[in-house]
């Protein structure tokens, strides 16, 4: 029974650090999209601004 307990255990705290991990991974890719998208709008506005001028 003891060693039925500490697999048990053991399979909560690897699915508790894969969970995390995850978590971690899709907060990283939305803040990559969120800086890229921020990157892709400043981009066309000095792209227009710079256009403008030169006209």
């Amino acid at each position: 029974m003891k060693k039925f307990g500490i697999l048990i255990l053991a399979i909560i705290i690897f699915a508790i650090i894969v969970y995390v991990t995850f978590i971690i991974a899709v907060v990283e890719i939305i803040v990559g999209a969120i800086l890229f998208i921020a990157a892709a709008i400043f981009l066309w506005i000095l792209w227009n601004k710079l256009k403008n001028k030169l006209s």
